[in-house]
């Protein structure tokens, strides 16, 4: 036992002496008297005063003990273990119970039979023990406080409903570890119930262990011999051309599974109108690609989707697309050097290149020397700066909403750059439209007694990848007597250089378009190269690539994807109506760069968007395939990864011995049954006390 308030110890002893003292002081002497034959006087009066004796000390030690109770119940007694094990295992119990609801955990009822094992968990809890739910998924929310309100608990247990995310563990066993941490006595758990899909874990590294004395438990929900056929990926030209008439589409079939699919049937839906249906055969933990050729007719923006037969995980049965047939492709140049003397107009070469291109890709060239207004940029496919003196602020936030909505933007030097503005203007970091900062102009193109040749090219890039054979056009014929010298950002793509080693031709995506800049000029006055065979082909190559290939980052988002409708040319304010594919309305507003975010893309469709004075659009949302295979992790070897090596008892501080007696104290209160017993003894001493 030990006290919360030791000084009242001693001073209830010292109370408890007051009695004792006082008995002393007050005992009553015998006196000697004279008298006649007292024999049977005598034997009475003894027979009295023993008794009368007896009841006094009775009396006296009630009196000490209710004093040395009132010094007891003062001192606040508690019993409690060795501190160094309570530190760890000692007083309550708190436990962190994380939920996975990521869509695998519709396999075979998975979610309902782990909310029936969480609130079994919760049953077994003590009063006094605290807990709490945090739900998993790629999304980590703690639902309520670490607190003892275990029937507030089990309900928010119960209203744990499937999400369509894929599952990721890191954020919320971080969080669970941090919440424990705060606790500094009892025991520490964290209990995680999920299939242990192998994806979860896939972000942990080697240093992501649990703090010390903190453990981690498993409820694996995983099925064995789990099975599921599911559509990983659908390949969509996003902009195909009318002249070509067809089309393919290319439907990746997955089997997460130890036996064989056969005869399955795999339907093509465009515009809800079933196209075709083909019949394939997948072998275990194999994947099929399965092709489609459809007719073009219709230059409209056209959606669709591929399905399969419902089996037990069904939201990856079906996957979304859209795609655009175009009757040409709509080229802008902004002329930087105009002349009327052919040789001496900045596009002349480039003017005769895509004239011959026309014969084989239906383009629309427009040439200017002026900006653009909006209207124009927004039906642009690619914006050519040809030797463009400088940007103002307004030209430099339309290209930057151009590129990140999907366009292309292609960028040529030339003697007529303000590198300081276009530095300025487009800016040189890695969120930056510009792929690199332009440093300085090089070399002499009057003189050209030197000159620069193209060394090295990336032919696994598709502008380059059709000069990879041999006699497939040398580029190294072609020489460059000044240049505007380069440094590439991080996220811009080295596509070719100069024997010096600075760059040629770099690549950057941004938003879902992307922006190339060749560093010499477009015309004969810094290079030789339009008079080479070479040059036809690599503007070909360039313009297709920039007009044809959007960027990795599709308008086919993921579920839970943060999306920015871009590129309106309306007024700040403007409402556009967002719908998902049940028909549920979204309102926001248009910012004053023509943008807005929109974050409720929980459901798996395609989602409609309407503006007043603007096109409507649509975006198509489809599940993370990767959370379709169900192969999941051994729960040893989850311990061991997740487990802390160095599991040392708590070392108490005095400020956390003082937090944990207070603590105990508490929940004993001893000092209130010893107030009960107190006032007894005070009754009894009250009723004894008259009897005497």
């Amino acid at each position: 036992m030990q006290f919360l308030t030791p000084f009242f110890i001693f001073a209830g002893i010292l109370g408890a002496a007051v009695p004792l003292i006082l008995h002393l002081l007050n005992r009553e002497r015998a006196k000697r008297l004279v008298f006649s034959t007292i024999r049977f006087i005598k034997m009475s009066s003894q027979i009295k005063t023993q008794r009368h004796k007896f009841k006094k000390l009775i009396l006296l030690a009630i009196r000490m003990l209710i004093l040395s109770l009132l010094g007891l119940a003062f001192a606040r007694p508690f019993f409690v273990n060795q501190l160094a094990i309570t530190a760890n295992t000692g007083g309550s119990r708190h436990v962190v119970l994380i939920l996975d609801n990521s869509f695998s955990m519709g396999y075979h009822n998975a979610l309902d039979r782990g909310k029936k094992s969480a609130i079994s968990i919760v049953d077994k809890l003590k009063p006094r023990d605290k807990a709490t739910l945090i739900r998993a998924s790629n999304i980590t929310q703690i639902v309520k406080p670490l607190d003892t309100e275990h029937n507030l608990l089990k309900m928010a247990i119960d209203s744990t409903s499937l999400t369509n995310h894929p599952t990721d563990f890191l954020h919320a066993i971080q969080a669970a570890d941090e919440l424990l941490q705060e606790i500094k006595i009892g025991q520490k758990e964290i209990v995680l119930i999920s299939d242990l899909q192998n994806l979860g874990w896939e972000r942990f590294i080697e240093s992501d262990k649990l703090s010390s004395n903190v453990t981690i438990k498993f409820v694996d929900l995983h099925s064995e011999n789990a099975h599921n056929l599911a559509i990983s990926d659908i390949k969509v030209p996003p902009i195909v051309l009318m002249d070509h008439r067809w089309m393919e589409i290319v439907v990746r079939i997955s089997n997460f599974s130890n036996h064989d699919f056969d005869k399955i049937p795999l339907n093509l839906f465009i515009n809800h109108k079933l196209i075709e249906t083909k019949f394939i055969d997948v072998p275990s933990r194999d994947i099929a690609d399965v092709w489609f050729q459809i007719p073009i007719t219709s230059q409209a923006k056209q959606y669709g989707y591929a399905e399969l037969p419902e089996d037990p995980v069904r939201i990856d049965n079906r996957r979304y697309f859209q795609f655009e047939g175009r009757q040409t492709i709509d080229v802008h140049c902004l002329n930087g050097e105009p002349s009327r003397d052919p040789y001496k107009n900045e596009i002349f070469y480039l003017q005769k290149a895509i004239q011959a291109l026309q014969k084989i890709v239906p383009i629309s060239f427009e040439s200017t020397n002026q900006f653009l207004p909006s209207t124009k940029i927004t039906d642009a496919d690619l914006i050519i700066l040809a030797n463009v003196r400088s940007l103002t602020e307004n030209m430099a936030k339309g290209l930057t909403s151009f590129v990140k909505s999907g366009g292309a933007l292609f960028i040529t030097g030339g003697n007529q750059l303000d590198l300081d503005n276009y530095n300025l203007m487009l800016g040189t970091d890695n969120k930056s439209l510009l792929p690199c900062h332009l440093v300085a102009f090089v070399g002499d193109a009057v003189d050209r007694s030197q000159s620069r040749i193209i060394t090295n090219l990336d032919y696994n890039h598709p502008i380059f990848k059709p000069f990879k054979n041999p006699n497939h056009g040398n580029f190294s014929s072609s020489r460059f007597y000044r240049y505007i010298q380069i440094i590439p950002n991080d996220e811009a793509r080295i596509l070719a250089s100069f024997d010096d080693q600075n760059p040629t031709l770099v690549e950057k995506e941004y938003g879902r378009g992307r922006v190339l800049y060749f560093t010499s000029s477009i015309d004969r006055e810094w290079t030789d190269m339009p008079i080479h065979a070479v040059y036809l082909p690599f503007l070909h190559e360039t313009i297709k690539h920039l007009t044809l290939t959007k960027s990795t980052q599709t308008i086919n988002y993921l579920v839970g994807d943060v999306i920015e409708l871009n590129n309106y040319n309306l007024p700040a304010g403007t409402e556009a109506a967002i719908f998902n594919p049940q028909g549920n309305e979204t309102r926001l507003k248009i910012s004053e760069f023509g943008s807005t975010l929109y974050s409720d893309t929980e459901l798996p469709g395609i989602y409609s968007v309407y503006t007043s004075g603007a096109e409507n659009r649509k975006f198509c949302v489809n599940p993370d395939p990767r959370e379709s295979d169900l192969a999941s992790k051994d729960t040893e070897e989850l311990t061991s990864m997740l487990t802390n090596p160095d599991q040392q008892p708590t070392k108490m501080s005095k400020e956390m011995i003082i937090a944990y007696q207070e603590n105990t104290e508490k929940k004993q209160s001893l000092w209130w049954y010893t107030m009960l017993a107190l006032l007894a003894l005070t009754i009894g001493e009250m009723f004894l006390a008259n009897r005497i």
